[in-house]
Formats: structure tokens, C-alpha cells, sequence
């Protein structure tokens, strides 16, 4: 009897990324291009620029999430590491520090000049 592949997830199949509102959501291929954007209609009333930073950086989260995934994929398979490693694929540290960054430190003081009296 013949062994069947394991099936993978494509990219397009992975979940989107979600921004810490719920409110914006994004799917893009392993290099970040977007494919798929999401936008609350709440969302549409920010600054042009802060949207747009949002966006690029779900962008990039997702991206490093979809190499990340390539990289397991290709070592279950059984690739050599140095072969992968030429691939410039994130790693698994990229992707926790990029994560980290992207909760953010929700125990300090907001970053403002503004102070409470």
C-alpha cells in the first residue's frame, strides 16, 4: 500500500493575522505581499498613517508566521538545514520577538507627554 503525503497548509489556507482590536485582518504570502485585507468600518475614521503602519505591520507578522510555518514544513520533509537556512526564511526567535513586539508592554505608562493630575 502506498504511503499518502502528509497534506500542508498553503499559505493561503493559514489564518489571517488580527490586529489586538479584531478589527483589521490581513492574509499575505510568505514575503508579506498582501492578499487579503480586512477592514472594520470603525477603522476607517484613524489618521491615514496610523492605519497604514497597522496594516504594514500585520503584513509583516503574518509573513514571518507563513516562514516560520515553510521552515517546519521543509524540515518534517526531511531538507538539509543548510539548505534552508539559504532560503532566508524566518526563525522561530524572529518570529517570538516579532510577536512580543506586537503585544506590546501593556504594564508600563503609555507613551505620552501628557500626565495625570
Amino acid at each position: 500500500m502506498d504511503e499518502q503525503p502528509t497534506p500542508r497548509v498553503e499559505p493561503s489556507r493559514q489564518a489571517p493575522v488580527v490586529s489586538r482590536t479584531a478589527a483589521i485582518a490581513v492574509r499575505t504570502t510568505e514575503r508579506g505581499l498582501p492578499t487579503q485585507v480586512k477592514i472594520g468600518a470603525a477603522e476607517m475614521s484613524r489618521a491615514p498613517e496610523d492605519l497604514a503602519r497597522e496594516i504594514l505591520s500585520l503584513c509583516q507578522l503574518s509573513a514571518l508566521r507563513q516562514q516560520v510555518a515553510r521552515r517546519r514544513d521543509l524540515l518534517d520533509r526531511g531538507f538539509d538545514p543548510n539548505v534552508i537556512r539559504g532560503l532566508n526564511l524566518a526563525t522561530e526567535e524572529d518570529l517570538a520577538k516579532a510577536e512580543a513586539d506586537a503585544r506590546g508592554n501593556d504594564d508600563g505608562p503609555p507613551d505620552t507627554w501628557m500626565t495625570v493630575r
